[in-house]
């Protein structure tokens, strides 16, 4: 087109000497070396190999050929595999080693042929050959011949083998030989021990082996061992009529054993058993372990068998008759072997067995409790713990004489008092008719010592019980009768004063009693002060249990006792009674007067008491309020309180004709504080699920008060919804039931029952249900196009609420707004937002936003012809698939807008040049507006350029800009 163009105008230049020419030229330029070299066509190779075998292994090399159908020598190639392009090889073949599917194409300057078919290469491991020891043992000795073989699981007739040794090839040397697949060692010896490996060499593809066999460990012993001959149980000594076992191991697999006994062959096995042993069987044995040829001898072994030994049978003690449910134990005994034997027992007989009076331990047999059946005669014999049926024969019978009946030890005291007084002399003693007897002496059944006579030297308390003597010889023994010894303090003086109160002032009688209970005839009494006995002086005196002072003052104060003293049993006395203070004021002082809760005032409806006290016994107490008398008590209490309680109050107290007043005391009573109710959120009335807070408040003492709460006059509980804490009651999910009016009022924590007044009513409202937020957009655009503005708007009934955005479930913002002030294609979505105050929040309804780019013009030119003379119309039409009616356009020539003038009009999509000229060429572009909707980004359509050549002659190309 380009030369044409050019010759065209040398023809002009050449007819009309003159010419003006105006081009815009746009060229597209290929690369020097496509200008350089035209196009040939290349036909599709095909891909060949080499080997051509119908297997192929993974340890071959396969060459590839890209084949060119008459292909020529300039060729250059290009190779794949599985769809990734190989390193640049320009050559037609290429060496593989790894499998995949292989494509390859031909190119020779800007030419190139398609690429080939794929060619798939599989490639295989070679067979898995396994190495043996051909014989049932593993481990060799020396001069025995060992087999091993290589074998491969195909046609053994392609293969042959090359065996290692610790990853070195062998090769035939002595004792080593070949065939086939077995490598023989004639005769091993240690130095053939190593790891053994093989692998097979394919024979006709020599560059084909297989792995090496995992290795096989080949273990030659450096000398021969002598078989290991062994006793199962290893007696110096078998009994008769014991089992023998001998065996014989040889290490390795594949042995025969042969037993001798002094040179004489007996069986060929493992084991060698006697079964019952006699004396004939004592000697030497030996065994002989053989495989194939090769055979070996053990170490010798003696057998050495003796009968039982003998018994003998005694009683353990120095009498050798007995009482009844006395112990006897009788011994059977073995010379050198205790440990070994155990025993049976036989009586007049006949085997003995263990009953609820015989038992057995170790060698002795035991009667817990003789009696006269268990006299006669006795014998006893070994059989061994271990080596059954071992026993020995019986030893020579003893003979047992068991008595009739038993008598008893005799019990007594010397001093027979009831009871012993502490620290007097108790001696008791014990006696039983016969010899060899040993006294036990227990109180209760706690032992003590061991002596014909038991001595308190000075009785205690400790010593009172129950006392008996125990005669004993060997393990039997008999109790005496129970004697009681009683053992008790003196009796202990009581010191008491005789009057009803325990303090005295100057000048009052005083007197002291000192009692023992049930024995004042049999006993004196002395009497002390601050530890120092008294005698009769000035202003004191006795009489039998009674001291008297008859004018008290402050130096009889003091700690005062008492003790009796026996008056026949010498040197008994009673400790001192508990010491008596007496205390002999000085002075006389004021009672005390006291508040039982120490307020600084009392609220209306509290209880106040008020208590007196004077030091000392037997008062009795008066009480006045702003000098008024009330009551006679030791306390004064106001149930409940009110205002005309507040006054000055004090007590006297009097006892006999003396009296005194107390201090005086303030007691000042007010009202309760009143409270405030209040809801805790800036918003009044609720939604359902929506948590509720009131508050109750006094002012200055939150500390101090608890709450009760009200609703329509009823008083709250805790309930799943309705909880206290402090001063507030909380609703965790509101709900329409908990409207009302709410009433709360304060209860003192530590005061009670003090409570303040009810708080004026609130009047709560919970809504039935909640709606959800209103969602909107400001413009209703279905779709929104790209860079336009997009603004949501969120609106909930009601105070307080905040408003958060997301687009499907991801959040975004937080306000009451969401705009979007440029919007693209990533802004299409699900959008919705969510009201939310204090912990309760409601989602809206979604809302879908949609964006797309603005719809694509397309330019073109209205005739059939695309080239113009001067004065001819021109028709440019700028169209927009689907939405004619919606959209304006503007039009721009190189870059500026062009508006009507007399040539150019608009009208719809179309642009009409009424009579072209030169100036009307160039490029020519559109620009789209929307004709219901904000101006859009330009979209730029096919450039339209015009050729307007002298000679009326005109041309367009039209391209993308």
């Amino acid at each position: 087109m380009f030369s044409e163009a050019l010759l065209s105008l040398q023809l002009q230049m050449e007819t009309f000497k003159t010419f003006f020419l105006t081009v815009v030229v746009c060229v597209q330029v290929t690369s020097q070396e496509s200008s350089e070299h035209p196009k040939i066509h290349i036909p599709k190779p095909k891909i060949t190999r080499n080997p051509t075998h119908k297997v192929l292994y993974s340890t071959e090399v396969v060459t590839l050929h890209c084949v060119v159908r008459g292909g020529e020598s300039e060729l250059q190639y290009d190779w794949y595999k599985d769809s990734t392009d190989l390193e640049p090889h320009h050559w037609s073949s290429i060496d593989v080693k790894d499998g995949g599917n292989y494509k390859c194409k031909a190119k020779n300057g800007a030419s190139e042929s398609e690429k080939s078919d794929g060619y798939t290469l599989t490639l295989q491991e070679p067979p898995e050959p396994k190495l043996s020891i051909e014989s049932e043992w593993k481990t060799f000795y020396p001069t025995e011949k060992v087999t091993l073989k290589c074998s491969i699981d195909e046609d053994l007739n392609e293969w042959g083998y090359e065996l290692f040794k610790n990853g070195a090839q062998l090769s035939g040397y002595e004792d080593i030989s070949f065939s086939g697949d077995t490598l023989s060692i004639s005769s091993a010896k240690a130095s053939h021990s190593g790891q053994y490996t093989c692998r097979g060499k394919h024979l006709k593809r020599t560059t084909v082996t297989t792995r090496q066999t995992e290795a096989l460990k080949l273990h030659i012993y450096d000398n021969t061992p002598k078989p290991d001959i062994t006793k199962h149980q290893w007696f110096e000594f078998f009994y008769t009529e014991e089992e023998v076992q001998l065996g014989c191991n040889m290490p390795g697999d594949g042995w025969e054993y042969d037993w001798y006994k002094d040179s004489k062959p007996l069986i060929t096995d493992p084991t060698f058993t006697i079964s019952s042993a006699s004396l004939s069987d004592t000697g030497v044995y030996h065994c002989k372990a053989k495989r194939g040829d090769f055979s070996v001898n053990s170490e010798t072994l003696r057998v050495q068998v003796k009968y039982p030994p003998q018994t003998k049978l005694s009683i353990e003690s120095e009498w050798k008759t007995f009482y009844p449910t006395e112990k006897v134990t009788l011994k059977c005994s073995i010379d050198g072997g205790s440990n070994e034997w155990g025993y049976e027992w036989f009586k007049n007989r006949t085997q003995l067995s263990v009953d609820k009076d015989i038992s057995f331990s170790g060698d002795t047999l035991s009667i817990s409790s003789a009696k006269t059946i268990n006299s006669g005669q006795y014998t006893c014999r070994g059989k061994h713990l271990k080596r059954t049926p071992v026993t020995t024969g019986q030893a020579e019978a003893l003979q047992l004489h068991i008595y009739g009946d038993i008598p008893k030890p005799d019990i007594r005291k010397d001093v027979w008092f009831e009871p012993f007084y502490t620290e007097e002399k108790v001696q008791l003693g014990c006696n039983m008719p016969g010899d060899g007897w040993k006294y036990d002496w227990y109180k209760g059944s706690k032992p003590l010592i061991t002596d014909p006579t038991f001595n308190i030297s000075s009785a205690s308390l400790s010593d009172t019980g129950v006392y008996h003597c125990k005669a004993k010889r060997g393990d039997f023994s008999v109790d005496s009768e129970t004697l009681r010894v009683r053992v008790e303090e003196p009796p202990q003086p009581k010191l008491s004063i005789e009057s009803e109160w325990k303090t005295f002032y100057p000048t009052e009688k005083v007197t002291l009693k000192c009692s023992i209970d049930g024995g004042s005839n049999e006993w004196g009494y002395e009497w002390f002060k601050n530890r120092a006995r008294l005698s009769v002086y000035e202003d004191i005196s006795f009489s039998g249990n009674t001291l008297s002072i008859s004018s008290a003052k402050l130096s009889h104060s003091g700690q005062y006792t008492c003790r009796g003293k026996h008056m026949k049993r010498m040197p008994v006395t009673t400790r001192q009674a508990e010491a008596l203070q007496l205390d002999i004021y000085d002075n006389t002082p004021k009672p005390d007067i006291i508040k039982h809760q120490w307020f600084e005032f009392f609220y209306t409806e509290e209880e106040v008491q008020l208590g007196c006290n004077m030091p000392g016994d037997g008062w009795k107490y008066d009480w006045y309020k702003d000098s008024k008398p009330q009551i006679t008590n030791t306390t004064f209490t106001i149930s409940s309180a009110s205002l005309s309680n507040t006054g000055v109050y004090h007590c006297k107290a009097k006892r006999g004709d003396f009296s005194v007043d107390s201090e005086s005391l303030q007691v000042q009573v007010k009202y309760p504080p009143q409270p405030k109710l209040s809801i805790e959120s800036e918003w009044k009335t609720f939604y359902p699920t929506e948590k509720v807070i009131l508050k109750c408040s006094i002012d200055g003492g939150s500390n101090e008060w608890g709450y009760e709460w009200f609703r329509n006059r009823t008083q709250l509980s805790v309930d799943k919804d309705i909880s206290f804490s402090g001063e507030t009651l909380s609703i965790n999910s509101a709900k329409a039931s908990d409207s009302g009016q709410y009433n709360c009022r304060g209860r003192h924590l530590t005061r009670m029952p003090v409570t303040t007044g009810q708080t004026d009513a609130l009047q709560l409202h919970i809504y039935v249900d909640t709606p959800k937020p209103d969602i909107r957009k400001d413009a209703w655009f279905e779709p929104f196009y790209t860079e336009e503005e997009v603004q949501l708007g969120c609106n909930m009934p009601g105070d307080g609420w905040k408003y958060d955005w997301y687009k499907f479930s991801k959040p975004l913002i937080t306000d009451p707004t969401f705009t979007i002030s440029s919007a693209s294609l990533s802004n299409t979505g699900v959008y919705h937002c969510k009201a939310k105050r204090g912990d309760f929040s409601v989602d809206s309804e979604t809302l879908q936003v949609r964006v797309e780019e603005p719809p694509q013009p397309k330019l073109s030119i209205e005739t059939p012809w695309k080239t113009f003379y001067p004065s001819e119309k021109v028709t440019l039409k700028c169209s927009i698939d689907g939405g004619s009616n919606e959209w304006g356009y503007e039009w721009f020539r190189n870059g500026a807008q062009l508006s009507v003038d007399k040539n150019i009009t608009f009208s719809g999509d179309t642009l009409s040049i009424i009579s072209a000229k030169l100036t009307h060429q160039n490029q020519t572009s559109e620009k789209i507006g929307g004709l219901s909707s904000s101006t859009l980004r330009r979209k730029s359509s096919l450039a339209v350029t015009c050729l307007v050549m002298d000679g009326n002659m005109t041309g367009t190309k039209t391209q993308k800009t």
